[in-house]
């Protein structure tokens, strides 16, 4: 009995050692499993915080983009708005243009008319001029025919009469000169009275011409303050030599005052803004100018299409402006810049004081004559004028390599284009 009580003792024992092995790794199987949960957990809550973030920044570039895509819409809508009023505004300004076209058709055919009027006054004073030199003589020799009758008067009373023959003739002779000198009489009072008609024409022209002149130049000051504002108005023009194509060159021009020449600014701006120079070139170096025109000796088939922009623009063959404006305030100096003769498209820029070259003089056979138009001078790129001067020339002082104008702009003093 004492022996079983013994053994179930230690069975006892031996099953709670057992119990608290078990319970011992189970308790570590629990920890473990309880580490790899909280783990487990620490990670997805960490994800869980990454994607909270990483939403929360998409959000905010969402909201972002969102602020960014209204203030877009609305600098969209702005432009939009922006080029109606410039396609109205395009529009009225080409209705303008037309309106000042037809005014410029119909002054040049009334300047026309004043020319051939001018032209024939001139043809009748010269017919006049020559019958009063035909009257002039007619008038001394019926002096001399009175001379000789009072001395064949004197002759008879000295008792010493002439042949009634001679006396005859002489009193005939007379009679005949006397005829004579009173048509011319009547002829010279015609042609006086021809010359007031002529020269009340003359005035009368003369003054309309002048209102007319005023009056464009007035229209001309209105648009250009209209299109491109008040001014100081700037223009930049990029070439391309032929030496290094791949380099753009610039020369910036300021223009002259636009009270001083309004026609002539307004002229030389549209022929900028319509690119009317783009693809031409710089035909001429002299030593006292250097030209450029919408010409290119190079390439006859780009020369053509030049020229066709030329006359459908109607700046040839009559020249692109009215008429000249010059203004001793704004003399040829060197780098000015001028048109022709012809009133443009050419322009020159002048690589020494042309003052006396181009300004107004006086030509024999012709008289005195207006100065070239000089309406604006160059304030940037002087190196570039010098180096095409020093380019190589031809016989009749054409460049011998192609400079080529490859842009036009009307810019603003920053050098901003302004359309």
């Amino acid at each position: 009995m004492q022996k079983d009580c013994h053994q179930t003792q230690n069975d006892y024992h031996t099953c709670r050692s057992h119990i608290s092995e078990e319970t011992n790794k189970w308790r570590i199987y629990a920890d473990q499993n309880i580490r790899a949960c909280q783990e487990y957990v620490e990670r997805y809550l960490g994800d869980a915080i990454s994607a909270y973030k990483l939403a929360s920044v998409g959000l905010s570039h969402a909201i972002n983009r969102s602020g960014e895509h209204e203030a877009l819409q609305l600098e969209l809508n702005h432009q939009e708005a922006m080029r109606t009023a410039l396609e109205n505004s395009n529009e009225i300004l080409n209705q303008e243009v037309e309106a000042l076209e037809k005014e410029r058709a119909k002054l040049s055919r009334q300047l026309q008319n004043f020319v051939i009027e001018l032209e024939d006054a001139q043809r009748d004073l010269e017919v006049r001029d020559l019958e009063r030199v035909e009257c002039d003589r007619n008038h001394r020799d019926l002096i001399t025919c009175e001379e000789t009758l009072n001395q064949a008067d004197q002759y008879k009373a000295n008792n010493e009469a002439p042949s009634s023959h001679v006396l005859k003739q002489l009193t005939d002779q007379v009679k005949v000169l006397q005829n004579q000198g009173r048509m011319k009489e009547n002829m010279l009072e015609e042609m006086g009275f021809t010359i007031n008609n002529a020269k009340k024409s003359v005035q009368y022209w003369k003054a309309k011409a002048e209102l007319l002149v005023e009056k464009i130049d007035s229209r001309s000051r209105r648009d250009v303050l209209k299109t491109y504002g008040p001014g100081p108005h700037y223009v930049r023009i990029t070439l391309s030599l032929s030496s290094s194509p791949d380099v753009s060159e610039n020369i910036l021009l300021k223009m002259a005052p636009l009270d001083m020449m309004s026609h002539t600014i307004q002229i030389f701006l549209n022929l900028i803004e319509e690119k009317i120079y783009v693809g031409g070139t710089f035909i001429l170096a002299r030593e006292h100018i250097l030209a450029a025109a919408p010409i290119d000796a190079f390439d006859p088939e780009n020369n053509q299409i030049l020229e066709e922009k030329m006359r459908e623009g109607g700046y040839i063959p009559d020249g692109a402006l009215l008429f000249h404006q010059y203004s001793p305030e704004y003399p040829h100096k060197k780098y000015t810049v001028g048109f022709s003769s012809t009133g443009g498209p050419l322009f020159y820029i002048n690589t020494q004081d042309n003052v006396e070259l181009h300004g107004p003089r006086h030509i024999d056979n012709e008289g005195d004559v207006d100065g070239d138009p000089v309406f604006a001078s160059v304030v940037e790129g002087f190196d570039v004028i010098q180096r095409i001067h020093a380019l190589p020339r031809n016989e009749d002082d054409s460049l011998e390599t192609r400079v080529q104008i490859v842009d036009t702009y009307v810019v603003d003093i920053d050098g901003n284009a302004q359309i």
